[in-house]
Order: structure tokens, then C-alpha cells, then sequence
């Protein structure tokens, strides 16, 4: 085990245990010390969560620690990152994180009675196609996929590839040091060993893998 820890923030509709085969493959392949952070995704504030993420990770102060955000977990770490921009020592992944904004909620988003089904956090943060830029000086590298399969689908006509629920240009915003595609869909790239073995790599080299 080194010194170094990741915390794994989840997306909507999850409680943190969807990472449990990714966190396994961080630990036992790659030494990373794993650390969840959950929060209720269907309510709630979002700066009081996200005040509640920038203290979990201020209490693991004096090792280097890394982030790997999942879709909405990416914006939340954002957020985090924007009202301070040195919280994380370390490096951040984003896997499928619609940072560019969200065409499947802002579709979600005409339909008064589908809007609690995605929460005040997706309202608020995803619809919209707010204008963001990577706000730290820490290297973010993000992760889309191109396997269609999701909810998201359904709600956006998308005519570029995506991963069932996020476009792959969704997951782009100036500032990440690197991007890659991979052949997965937006739940399905938590279970992908190339994912594991990509966030490692951007973890450690601030870049992805090439030898793929």
C-alpha cells in the first residue's frame, strides 16, 4: 500500500458500493488506498455536498490524494475544486461526467413529472450547457464511452457517439490534461478493467495509456 489514496465519488441513483469492483482492481493491482464517498443524489443541497466531499478529503490530509468521479460525481468534484482549487494534491478522473452539460437531463428537464426522478442536483448542475473549465491546477483527464446503452438515450438524440446516457463531447471542457474514449456504456465503464488500468496510469502520469 503506498501513500497515495483515491476517493471514488458516485453518480446518480448510486450509493457508492456500484464501485466495488473498481475500487478491488485500485487496491490489489495498482496499491492505491479506496475511499467512497457517498451522498444522497436525490436531494439535498449541492454546495452543503459538496462542502461535505472538500472535508472528506481535507481529512485525509498529509497523503496525495487522487479523485475518480463518476457522471454526476464528476461536477460535484468540479465544484469542490472551483471553490478550492488546491483541495486535491493528487489527480482526477472523470468517467463519463457530463461537465459541458447534459442533453439527456436538460430532456428529462420538459417534463415536470419526470424531474424528481433525476434530483435537484442534476437540475441544477447538468441542464443548460453551462460554460465550465477545468478549475485547478491539478490534471484532470476524462473517460467517455461509445457503447449505447442507458436511459439517457431516450430523453436526448445525441447523433454522435455516447455511452447511452452522456455524448462524448459532453465529457469535454477546456482544461483537462487528457481525454480518451473507451468502448463502454455509462454504468458498464465501472466494471471495465481498462478503465481501472487507464485511471491508474492518469492517477500516477497525469496522462493516459497509449498502449492500448
Amino acid at each position: 500500500m503506498t501513500g497515495e489514496v483515491v476517493v471514488l465519488v458516485h453518480g446518480l441513483w448510486m450509493n457508492g458500493s456500484e464501485f466495488g469492483v473498481l475500487a478491488h482492481r485500485l487496491r490489489r493491482k495498482h496499491g492505491f488506498d479506496v475511499q467512497v464517498f457517498s451522498y444522497p443524489s436525490l436531494k439535498g443541497d449541492f454546495t452543503e455536498t459538496s462542502r461535505r466531499l472538500g472535508q472528506f478529503i481535507h481529512g485525509l490530509a498529509g497523503r496525495r490524494v487522487h479523485v475518480v468521479a463518476h457522471s454526476l460525481g464528476g461536477a460535484l468534484t468540479h465544484r469542490v475544486l472551483a471553490d478550492d482549487p488546491g483541495a486535491v494534491s493528487g489527480n482526477v478522473v472523470l468517467l463519463g461526467s457530463p461537465l459541458s452539460g447534459s442533453r439527456a437531463a436538460d430532456g428529462v428537464a420538459r417534463w415536470s413529472m419526470l424531474r424528481p426522478l433525476v434530483g435537484p442536483h442534476v437540475l441544477g448542475e447538468l441542464t443548460g450547457g453551462r460554460p465550465r473549465h477545468w478549475p485547478s491546477q491539478c490534471a484532470a483527464g476524462a473517460i467517455a464511452g461509445t457503447r449505447r446503452i442507458g436511459t439517457g438515450q431516450f430523453f436526448a438524440h445525441f447523433g454522435e457517439e455516447n455511452d447511452g446516457t452522456v455524448a462524448v463531447s459532453e465529457t469535454l471542457i477546456p482544461g483537462l490534461a487528457d481525454h480518451i474514449v473507451l468502448p463502454h456504456s455509462h454504468v458498464g465503464m465501472l466494471f471495465a478493467a481498462d478503465v481501472a488500468e487507464q485511471s491508474a496510469h492518469f492517477l500516477r502520469h497525469a496522462v493516459f495509456s497509449r498502449n492500448r
